[in-house]
């Protein structure tokens, strides 16, 4: 990791740390919203990870937070329009941030293959279950 991808990180850390006290939510309540840990939304605002693409999704139509705003303090962080019918692809497109982008399609890349694995193991419980009987 480079210098300019750890102050990225701190940066868009820095920034979370922010909404997450105008929403008036400690970071475990924050966390149980998500269904993570204390220590994952630590680490976001630590500047140690970005958060997660799901979470971002989540947060722009729970609370209209603007992405832009969290990853790159342009603008405002909450939108003022009211929610539309973006996919995650508009949301990805929002972003224009070179190291975010790698962040997003590594975690994509990464999403894939976990669900390949979750995918081959039901059907290999599937396939134990006729073979049981049950």
């Amino acid at each position: 990791m480079s210098v300019n991808d750890t102050d990225a990180k701190e940066k868009v850390g820095d920034r979370f740390h922010r909404f997450r006290v105008k929403l008036g939510k400690a970071q475990h309540e924050l966390g149980a919203e998500l269904n993570v840990s204390q220590s994952t939304i630590a680490n976001i605002e630590r500047g140690k990870s970005f958060p997660n693409i799901n979470y971002l999704h989540y947060f722009y139509h729970t609370y209209r937070l603007d992405i832009n705003w969290l990853l790159t303090n342009d603008g405002e962080m909450f939108l003022k329009d009211k929610p539309g019918k973006e996919s995650f692809i508009d949301l990805v497109n929002m972003m224009r941030v070179p190291l975010v982008e790698k962040v997003i399609l590594a975690k994509l890349v990464e999403s894939k293959a976990l669900l390949r694995e979750d995918i081959k193991a039901y059907f290999a419980k599937l396939a134990e279950k006729k073979e049981n009987g049950s």
